[in-house]
């Protein structure tokens, strides 16, 4: 070895010691930080436990009261009724006014009126591409709006927008979490974003969702409905008044879409408001209190379910009977019914509009007394889908 080369190697040797001490420094740093950040979580687990008795005292009922013990109806109930669209100015959950979003030509929310009432739930109902996500984005404000003005919990957005945020929960396109943590860990990552109080609700909305029992398992392993069902419990941690929830019974099965839509009834019912849009028109029906609908970005219409089918037609009553030109003949004459259709074995009888279930029950009643068998009788009220289909530009076809 020459001296040149005895000098190179001494002048380097000093580099590779300091490169290696500064590796040996990161990995110390990082063991630390892992080991500091395990004993805070344990630290907070056992504070949990130890808090436990006193948390099963009796408090006085309040708005963040624990989730867990509010009572949960066993069963959906009747629709609620929904104030009219008369209430004072920020009596709204969501209040919009000319509210415009543009991507060029394309008006995807276009000059949107939109009144969404308190403790309700209400669907934002249109088909694919309609702008359902577009209008939650920019209520949101994810994406800035090119005109209008727009409210949440009577909190104008975007000048106060995070004061208005503070107060809602919401989920966007889909949920998304970290697979290789465990579900109560997701939470506790964004309890870490909402303050010290959302950590204390993280087991409240596991139960309140139904996953305490699979809270520890690798998100991973989740189905879809299971992910749902944890990005709801995600918006309780804030314990919101208002929840925005984009799509959410997209990917689920009957089962997941039955414990979605039983969930969203029980949170109604303490008092939050929840908006959804969805594509799923028998979903919303059965879902909602509220509609409205939208196509190619602007309102065509909006209001209480129940209002919208009482404009949507007259019921209608479908009888297969032995004589179906005598059983014509016979409801013409004793005026039960605006119009009369025959189709084959079929006979189609249009009530007048507000008809009872006592005037359907006469119809097979003036049947039978005149000889003529009723094989079937069913009614045929409208359905949300009819309504949707008469008054909307485009569904299943090319605009």
């Amino acid at each position: 070895m020459d001296l040149t080369t005895v000098a190179v190697v001494a002048a380097t040797a000093p580099h590779r010691h300091f490169r290696f001490g500064l590796v040996l420094l990161g990995l110390l740093l990082v063991a630390a930080i892992v080991f500091l950040v395990t004993r805070i979580m344990r630290q907070r687990e056992a504070r949990q436990v130890r808090d436990e008795p006193r948390a099963a005292q009796p408090q006085a009922a309040s708005p963040t009261a624990d989730l867990a013990q509010r009572p949960r109806p066993s069963e959906p109930a009747p629709r609620r009724q929904v104030r009219s669209r008369s209430l004072a100015q920020g009596d709204w959950a969501v209040e919009t006014h000319g509210l415009t979003k543009r991507f060029g030509a394309n008006a995807a929310v276009n000059d949107v009126e939109l009144f969404v009432p308190r403790g309700c739930a209400f669907g934002y109902l249109g088909p694919n591409g309609a702008g359902k996500t577009t209008l939650i984005r920019t209520l949101l404000g994810l994406t800035r709006a090119d005109s209008g003005s727009m409210a949440l919990l009577g909190i104008p957005v975007p000048a106060d927008r995070g004061r208005a945020l503070a107060r809602v929960g919401a989920i966007v396109d889909e949920p998304r979490f970290f697979g290789h943590l465990s579900g109560r860990d997701n939470l506790r990552v964004f309890a870490a974003a909402r303050g010290a109080r959302a950590g204390d609700r993280i087991a409240p909305s596991l139960e309140r969702v139904g996953l305490a029992g699979r809270a520890d398992d690798k998100v991973r392993s989740y189905s879809m409905g299971m992910r749902q069902r944890l990005g709801v419990a995600s918006c309780l941690l804030g314990d919101p008044q208002l929840l925005i929830l984009d799509e959410p019974m997209n990917g689920l099965d009957p089962a997941g879409m039955s414990e979605m839509r039983a969930m969203i009834d029980n949170l109604v019912e303490e008092g939050r408001t929840v908006m959804l849009s969805s594509h799923l028109l028998d979903e919303v029906e059965r879902t909602c209190d509220a509609v409205a609908i939208v196509d190619r970005g602007r309102i065509v219409r909006q209001g209480s379910i129940d209002q919208l089918l009482r404009e949507a037609g007259a019921a209608a009553v479908r009888v297969e009977c032995s004589d179906p030109g005598a059983a014509v003949r016979l409801l013409e004459e004793a005026h039960l019914a605006d119009s009369v259709t025959v189709n084959g074995d079929v006979v189609g009888v249009t009530l007048r509009s507000g008809a009872t279930r006592e005037e359907i029950a006469a119809i097979n009643r003036l049947l039978v007394s005149r000889e003529i068998s009723v094989y079937r009788l069913e009614e045929a009220r409208a359905s949300l889908e009819n309504w949707f289909l008469s008054v909307t530009s485009r569904l299943g076809r090319t605009p």
